[in-house]
Formats: structure tokens, C-alpha cells, sequence
């Protein structure tokens, strides 16, 4: 399944496996939408499966977000996304916590 996105505002859904097979599309459309002045919200409610290059390139856009004295918010995620944010303890970071 390809990545798909779509931008309503600050507001980034992304859909498909995020993985090193669209991690540079995935880092180019989240440094894109980082770079905007506001905070940037992602759902990943429609995203299957994510790999460690996808969390890196989420975990660069966060950071290019709080450089610029932003937030970079997981609105909602998949299961499988939650389980890899709970392994590497990354889901506060992002806002998620055990309920979302």
C-alpha cells in the first residue's frame, strides 16, 4: 500500500505502511508541513504498519517543530503504531498516551 496524505490545516493524515520504502516521501511531506508556521497534528489512524525509518523521520520533523517553537501531535494511531510508540517510549513525546 502506497503513502497517502492529505493537509487540512495544520492537520496531516497519513494512510499506508510507513517504512523505508517511502521514508523519503514520508520526511519530505512532515519537513514540509513542519516548516509551516503553527503546530502540526498527524493522524496515523490509517497506517498499518510503521518501521524505525518512519519514526525517525517523525521524530526529525518533531524536533524541527519545538526548534521552531512548535508541537508535533499524534492526534490518533493505529494499534500498530501505539505499540511501536510504547516500545521506544516515544508516545509522550508526541502527546500520545494509553487511552489515545
Amino acid at each position: 500500500m502506497p503513502l497517502t496524505y492529505t493537509l487540512d490545516g495544520p492537520d496531516l493524515t497519513l494512510a499506508g505502511r510507513l517504512d523505508a520504502q517511502n521514508a523519503s516521501e514520508l520526511r519530505a511531506a512532515l519537513g514540509e508541513q513542519a516548516a509551516q508556521a503553527g503546530d502540526l497534528r498527524v493522524d496515523l489512524a490509517a497506517v498499518p504498519f510503521m518501521d524505525s525509518s518512519a519514526l525517525a523521520a517523525l521524530v526529525s520533523a518533531l524536533k524541527q517543530c519545538r526548534r521552531e517553537g512548535r508541537s508535533l501531535r499524534i492526534t490518533r494511531a493505529s494499534a500498530a503504531v501505539r505499540e511501536l510508540l510504547s516500545l521506544t517510549l516515544l508516545g509522550p513525546m508526541f502527546g500520545l498516551d494509553a487511552a489515545t
